[in-house]
C-alpha cells in the first residue's frame, strides 16, 4: 500500500520504506489524503475517534492549502460567499431527486 502519510511516522514506522514525493505528485496525494481521511471520518465509531479523524481532515486541509499557496482567510472568503449564495448545513434537508 503506498499512501501519503505524516511527517513523523517514518520515526517510529520503521518496518516501511519511504521517499519524498516529486512536486507533480503531490497534488494527487493530497486529494486522496482527503478522500482517505473523509472514509475515517464517516468510519468513526463513536464521538472520541470522530474528534480525531476531523483533526486528520483539518491538518490535511491545511497542508493543502500550503500546497496551493491558499490563505485561511482566502478560503473563509469563500465559504463566506457560498454560504451567503447557497446557505450551510444547519437546516439538515436531504434532497431527494427520485419520482
Amino acid at each position: 500500500m503506498k499512501k501519503l502519510v505524516r511527517d513523523k511516522i517514518p520515526e517510529f514506522a520503521t518496518y516501511a520504506s519511504y521517499r519524498q514525493l516529486k512536486p507533480e505528485e503531490r497534488e494527487d496525494a493530497l486529494k486522496n489524503k482527503i478522500v482517505e481521511e473523509a472514509n475515517e471520518v464517516k468510519a468513526a465509531p463513536d464521538d472520541q475517534n470522530l474528534l480525531e479523524e476531523l483533526a486528520d481532515v483539518y491538518t490535511v486541509l491545511e497542508a493543502f492549502l500550503d500546497f496551493k499557496n491558499i490563505s485561511k482567510e482566502e478560503l473563509l472568503k469563500q465559504v463566506k460567499a457560498k454560504k451567503a449564495e447557497k446557505g450551510g448545513f444547519t437546516k439538515f434537508l436531504l434532497m431527494n431527486t427520485d419520482k
